[in-house]
């Protein structure tokens, strides 16, 4: 009995082991913080960096982007590589069993022996064939001769008549009406289906359940963006389209997102000259838990899931 409680409290322990480490990195997933970094430039050409890193040097991913040479990336885990770009190396062909050089002339005379053979099989079949269909004919007709085979066996006279060529223009043309009267039904079918639904789309946009639906989803992505700003972001780009006209109007559309780069990203407007320059730093971290719960907050919010079933069913989906 001592033995059997032995084994059940190593067996146990083992258990409560096994479960506190699926815990532990379940929490370590959810709100260890993955740190990134990332740098861009352009001059005369382009060259990226990104680096993403979770808990140091437990999972690692680099990514380097050359215009000149392409791009490269590689996954780490432990410092052991799990993936990653390789350069491939030129395919060689597959050299030849046996070259033609090495057939000899007996092999040939061979083969020129069983081509002989399957001719004079072929011609003694055809024979056969041949003999078979006459002993037929005379069978089936004793007092007839062989001249006689193609007055005795064709009689394209009783055969079914090919049809004329107006019942070919009635036939098209019924086809025709027919095919214009489906395509006006299926037409009408479908112009009612979607007013219909515009009608569903409409009292669904203006319900309570919605809008409060589109207010939560709102508060939810604000508070996401939030978090996955960037702690660290600087940077300067000249800019120029050679027209100074253009170049002031998307200055202007740059403008409306001055809110978020105003005192971190210096842009210079070059009202004379193309150009495109400049570079930029970022650095931040994300954590998993904080999208999560911005998510949960909004798949688990009831006018959400409400709002999410009435557009199924106005849809015709499940």
């Amino acid at each position: 009995m001592h033995i059997v409680l032995l084994i059940l409290k190593i067996l146990l322990i083992i258990v409560l082991s096994i479960i506190g480490l699926v815990l532990l990195l379940a929490l370590l997933v959810l709100f260890a913080p993955v740190r990134y970094k990332m740098y861009v430039r352009k001059q005369d050409d382009i060259w990226a960096k990104l680096t993403a890193r979770w808990l140091g040097f437990v999972l690692c991913f680099k990514l380097v982007y050359d215009q000149g040479e392409g791009l490269n990336y590689r996954l780490r885990l432990f410092g052991g590589t799990l993936f990653g770009s390789e350069k491939k190396e030129p395919r060689r062909g597959k050299k030849s069993a046996r070259p033609a050089d090495d057939y000899d002339d007996n092999s040939i005379e061979a083969g020129n022996l069983d081509t002989d053979i399957d001719n004079t099989a072929n011609n003694i079949e055809d024979i056969e064939n041949t003999t078979e269909e006459d002993l037929e004919f005379e069978r089936d007709f004793p007092s007839a001769d062989s001249e006689d085979r193609e007055f005795l066996l064709e009689d394209k006279e009783f055969e079914k008549k090919t049809e004329g060529i107006f019942g070919k223009i009635g036939r098209k043309i019924d086809s025709l009406c027919k095919h214009i009267a489906d395509k006006y039904k299926n037409i009408s079918e479908k112009v009612s289906g979607l007013k219909k639904k515009k009608d569903g789309y409409t009292k669904l946009v203006n319900n309570v359940r919605t809008k409060e639906a589109f207010r939560v989803a709102k508060v939810q992505l604000i508070a996401l963006l939030k978090h996955l700003k960037p702690s660290v972001l600087k940077g300067q780009i000249t800019y120029g389209t050679g027209d100074p006209a253009s170049t002031g109007q998307n200055l202007g559309y740059m403008s409306v997102l001055f809110p978020l780069y105003y005192d971190h990203i210096d842009i210079t407007p070059d009202f004379e000259n193309e150009i495109l320059e400049g570079d930029f730093m970022m650095k931040g971290w994300i954590m998993v838990w904080s999208v999560v719960w911005c998510v949960l907050k909004v798949i688990w919010n009831k006018n959400v899931k409400i709002t999410i079933s009435r557009f199924k069913k106005i849809s015709g989906g499940n």
